[in-house]
């Protein structure tokens, strides 16, 4: 009986423990094989980079899983009840990897937002051209989960129209809101209800248009460029004539006021509560003083 196995029967160990789904024991068998040198180093090599591949991976494991499958040319390999092409999988890797880098990217700042939404293009056009309606292998592999090349791109497509709508929101309210409606167009072909609800939202927001309460300037963009402030609004005011055509009431408890002006009251209703605050403070270190002089002046007659 022989206590120590060769190279070969490592290699055929890692694929049984593939077939119960014992991934870290077949890692730990390929990575074996490979020390002492088995014939199967190639598809070793591979089936190395597969279970790497099998959890929440970062685009550092996918750019290293590209080197390593595009030396494999068109080497095709076992893997459980799968046959995978080396040249299929790098190409997912590749996709995969321009994801992950696209949404590690910056998400604040108009600048940054637009190169967000950029890089999640370019990955997209990968999984529609490349993949298009072909199945994933990773996910079917590990969690029986079918997802198109198409759903992917769907996905990217939809978030970095949210990106480039909150990278011009700003500036121009209206264009975000076009580009809110893009991203809607494709979360409804995911048929993602929650993220449709929430732009239906932003949308009527973006594309609200107002005048200020206050000053009467005109804007639109309701919560950039103009907000609601509770007020009391009584029924001679609602019906009065404005110079404006654009509403300045939200109802009779609230008004429009332009960021402007509601960043001016804000500030000065600040300034003053700090006047107040640090009043206070004083009055309470000199009252604290008083205290404990007295303190002291009880314990000096006990002593």
């Amino acid at each position: 009986m022989a206590f120590f196995k060769s190279a070969d029967e490592k290699f055929d160990q890692g694929n049984e423990f593939i077939k119960r789904k014992e991934y870290d024991k077949a890692r730990k068998a390929f990575e074996s094989a490979l020390k002492k040198g088995t014939k199967e180093s190639e598809v070793a090599q591979v089936m190395i980079t597969l279970l790497d591949l099998r959890d929440n991976n970062t685009a550092q494991v996918y750019g290293d899983a590209v080197t390593i499958l595009n030396q494999k040319g068109e080497l095709q390999v076992e893997f459980g009840l799968f046959t995978i092409k080396c040249s299929q999988l790098a190409v997912e890797c590749d996709a995969m990897y321009s994801e992950r880098v696209g949404l590690g990217m910056a998400s604040s700042g108009g600048d940054a937002l637009k190169a967000r939404a950029d890089a999640l293009f370019a990955a997209a056009m990968k999984f529609q051209t490349k993949i298009g309606m072909n199945t994933l292998i990773i996910p079917d592999v590990y969690a029986g989960t079918k997802v198109t090349g198409i759903q992917k791109a769907n996905f990217l497509m939809a978030e970095g129209n949210e990106n480039m709508a909150e990278s011009v929101a700003m500036d121009d309210p209206k264009k975000a809101a076009e580009y809110l409606h893009m991203s809607l167009n494709y979360r409804r072909q995911l048929g993602d209800t929650n993220a449709e609800a929430r732009i239906n939202n932003k949308i009527t927001q973006y594309a609200k248009a107002a005048a200020c309460w206050i000053c009467g300037r005109e804007t639109s963009g309701q919560g950039l460029h103009f907000v609601s402030m509770p007020t009391e609004v009584t029924g001679m005011q609602m019906k009065s004539k404005q110079t404006s055509p654009l509403p300045s009431i939200d109802n009779n408890a609230s008004i429009y006021v332009c960021r402007a002006c509601y960043l001016a009251i804000s500030k000065r209703a600040d300034s003053i509560a700090r006047q107040y605050h640090d009043v206070a403070m004083n009055e309470m270190r000199a009252m604290e003083a008083r205290l404990n002089a007295r303190i002291n002046s009880v314990n000096a007659r006990i002593r």
